[in-house]
Order: C-alpha cells, then structure tokens, then sequence
C-alpha cells in the first residue's frame, strides 16, 4: 500500500461514529465474536513463514498463549529472537537463554497483545479489570463496521473495528494514532479455531504465515540452559596470575580452560578445542570485539564446571582466545544460569553462590546480554558494562571519552587486543568512582580505539577486584561488597 493509500487509511480510522448501539448490542456481538474465532486467548499457538534477508532465507517462527509471545529468526537449527511475558521484552539468544531488554513499560506492545491474542473475549477479561467500550459503527472504505475501544490496566488502549458480517477483528489501531494493523486471509485451525495468516501494519506486510497450529502441550517460556549440581564443592580455584577469572572445566569430560565473561552474549570455544572434540557445525554467527568476524557456531557437549554440569549447547568459534591461556568462554548462558561469586582474594569463583549479607546491591540493565550499572564518574553519571573478561580497570568508549575529555587527562597509551583485532588504550587517573553507595579514589582509567563497547564503557576485572561479586541475573542484581584490603 503506497504512502496516500496508508494516510488515507489512518484517517478513515479516525473517522467519527455513525451510530451508537443499543448497550445489549455489545454482549450480542462479543458472543458471535467468541462462536467465531474459538477459545484463542487460551490456546497454545505455533506459527511459521519466512522471510529473504539479503538474498538468503530465515524461517519465522512464533508461539503464544494469550498476551505472553515468543518470536524466533531461525537459520537451520540456529534460532535467536524475543519473548514478551505480559510485561518485558526479553531478548533470546542462541541457546535459548531470555535476559530482559525492558523494564517493563511497554504498554503498547500489551495493548496490541491483548486484541491479536483476542485476550478482551475471554469471559474473565471484564472481571479481572479490562473495560470494552461500543463506540457504535463506521464506515472504513464503503464498508460499516463495529468500533470497540479495549482498554487492559496500564496498556495503550486499542481501537477495535469488527466486520460484523463474520464476528472477526479487520483493523486494530492504538488510541494515539501511531500505529494501526489489518487481519486478512482468516481460515480455520485446529480444534474450532479461526485466525488470521495474514497481518498489514501501518499499509505494510507485516507477516503471512505458511502455518498455524494449536498444540496440547503448555506454553513455557525461554529458559536457557539448565544445569545440574552435585554435593562436590561448589567453588574452583581461579589462576592467581591473572586479573580475568581463569580457572580448569571440562568439555565432553575433556579438561580444558574456561574464563568467565559477562561481556559475552553466549558461549564460545576456542578453534583448537573445537577441532579436538570434532564439534559438528550447526551454523554461522558475527562476533565482535575491537574487530568483528563472521565464524561457526558448534555443538558441543556437556560442560563440568565445579560442582555444576550444564547440557550440550551451541558455542561460537574464537580465533584468537588460545593464546591467552583459556579455550572455552563462559558468557550469558551460564551466568544466566545460576548465581555466580567472585572471589578475588581468596582466587576463588563459586556456582550457585550464596547471596552475601553485607555490602550494597545494584540493579542491573542488560544490553545485547551484557549487564550494565549507574556509575558516578567524578560529576558525570553514566551507565557501564560490567565486563569480568576485560583487564581494565575502566575502559571508556572512545568516542564517549572524546565528548567528555575533562573526566581524565592521557597520561600514556599501550597496545591491546582482543577478540577481532588490536588496538591502543590511552589511560590516566580519575580521582574519584561511586557505584551505588560504595566510592573508590584514583582509579586508573582509559579508553580504547575500535571498542565495540556496551553502554558507554566497561568496568573491568580490575575495578571488580576491589569487592567480593555476586552476580544474579535471574534477580536482576549484582552484590558487592568491598574486600579489606586491596587486591594487589
């Protein structure tokens, strides 16, 4: 639908009621409504399409039941996507590990939630608090239909225009006018169910399904890896030489190295181990560092770390991470998993760590998986990643460094690298870094050329040593809690 054609419908949509119905009408219309389309609200449904991304095709796939939704981008059996609970957007990477994008405030994506899912025609929708209002009838392109204004708590409320000639929505439009949707090409599915395979937003294809289904069993939510635990001991030694928690695991009960890196979105291994174990390729992945990369991505089998195992999982394959004394990567996936302790006096890490009684504790954002903190840079607030697979002791984004020079003056520069590439770090002193309530002085501080950094920098493993760490994603929360002496 060309640009004219979109105004067009968006302001037929705002055209004025005609007529206003009879207050019984509505009970009336929502029966014929539910007769039509079935129980969707509680039903499971899968779906599937397709889509050409430069020149190459993905499979869509999608699941629901009611608002809850999970859609995932799939390139043979590597699928990465989102999930929405009802209220947050959670972003699924490619072990199925869900990590919040959101806080919560997405009231628009809850209202249209509650029309494409037709939660307003469940019978306890009113009940629970939702309000449905009959606006009467208008005329959208010659042809009359029943408006409905749904409202559902604090989502947008959504404009509703029902075809009254066969009880099913047509258009969907949020009451500030941004967005609206048109449901096409209704059939049956199922056990009595009738959907919609084709979805316009705003004038534009949206999405036309191949197939749509319902299943018996329940709609459970991305959950990522599950580990077990033994009642051996639940904390390893880390490599007392290094800044970055190193420390032995096996891989198919091969031992090897692994490093603990909440600046990694997954897992990954190295390409020596990975031709080793012969781990067979399920697909290709771009990673990023101070350069980036197309690479494979594995299978590989069972990880024993501790007094924890965690299942096969698909891991991306580093070039360069051998070299530096360690062949697998411990991102999301793991610290997802269960909570994690950093112990940097004692050189110790820990799986399925107690929750310390002292210190402070933090909320945590997370951005591409990575968690990020508000930290207080002399006078200037800024959020930072919290990143245990970096050296530094605060490594800025550069071009974040160069919009605010008076935080510190270059004192000198080295030579870095990392996954992708090498770089120079340029660093100096900042005199003072608050983190919630905790506040360190003469802190080293830098910034990297070609950083592809989260947030605007990172805190490194050196800022960590300052604290015993506990980190729950799960809680959305890191604890610290300052050493007693600082860590050499």
């Amino acid at each position: 639908m060309h640009f004219a054609a979109r105004v067009a419908l968006l302001c037929a949509l705002a055209a004025s009621t005609i007529a206003a119905a009879a207050p019984d009408d509505l009970s009336s219309l929502l029966a014929r409504m539910r007769a039509r389309s079935g129980p969707v609200w509680s039903a499971h449904l899968t779906s599937s399409s397709h889509v050409t991304i430069g020149g190459e095709s993905a499979d869509l796939r999608s699941e629901s039941s009611g608002v809850r939704f999970a859609s995932y981008q799939c390139s043979g059996d590597l699928c990465t996507g989102s999930y929405f609970d009802g209220e947050r957007v959670f972003a699924i990477n490619i072990n199925g590990t869900a990590l919040p994008t959101s806080d919560g405030g997405d009231p628009f994506l809850r209202g249209e939630r509650t029309i494409a899912s037709l939660a307003f025609l469940d019978p306890e929708f009113t009940a629970d608090g939702g309000i449905i209002s009959d606006l009467g009838s208008v005329e959208i392109g010659g042809t009359r239909y029943r408006e409905l204004l749904v409202e559902n708590g604090d989502a947008t409320a959504m404009d509703v225009f029902v075809d009254p000639n066969s009880s099913t929505v047509r258009y969907l439009r949020d009451v500030n006018g941004d967005s609206s949707f048109e449901y096409l090409d209704y059939r049956p599915v199922g056990n009595g169910l009738y959907l919609p395979f084709e979805v316009m937003r705003n004038g534009a294809l949206l999405e036309r399904y191949d197939t749509r289904g319902e299943t018996s069993d329940a709609f459970t939510a991305p959950h990522g890896l599950v580990p077990r635990f033994s009642t051996g001991s639940a904390s390893v030694a880390t490599d007392p030489t290094q800044t970055i928690p190193i420390f032995p695991c096996t891989v198919q009960n091969v031992p090897t190295t692994c490093m603990l890196d909440s600046g990694n979105s997954s897992l990954a291994i190295s390409v020596e181990l990975a031709q080793r174990l012969q781990a067979p390729k399920v697909g290709s992945i771009l990673v990023s560092g101070l350069g980036d990369y197309a690479t494979d991505v594995v299978r590989v089998g069972a990880l024993g770390v501790g007094n924890a195992t965690f299942p096969p999982a698909n891991y991306m394959v580093l070039h360069d991470i051998h070299r530096y004394g360690y062949d697998v990567v411990l991102g999301a996936d793991v610290l997802a998993a269960t909570t994690i302790s950093l112990d940097p006096l004692a050189h110790r890490i820990g799986f399925a760590a107690q929750l310390p009684s002292g210190g402070v504790s933090l909320p945590l954002e997370f951005q591409n998986f990575v968690p990020t903190v508000l930290v207080q840079l002399g006078n200037l607030g800024t959020q930072l990643a919290l990143d245990t697979g970096d050296e530094s002791n605060i490594n800025l984004d550069y071009d974040f460094y160069r919009e605010h020079r008076a935080l510190f003056e270059a004192q000198d520069s080295r030579p870095v690298s990392g996954v992708g590439g090498a770089s120079v770090e340029i660093f100096g002193t900042i005199p003072r870094v608050s983190i919630g309530s905790l506040a360190l002085r003469e802190q080293s501080i830098g910034a990297t050329r070609r950083l592809h950094a989260t947030a605007y920098g990172h805190l490194g493993a050196q800022f960590l040593s300052h604290f015993d760490v506990v980190l729950d994603y799960a809680a959305g929360l890191v604890h610290l809690v300052p050493t007693p002496s600082p860590h050499p």
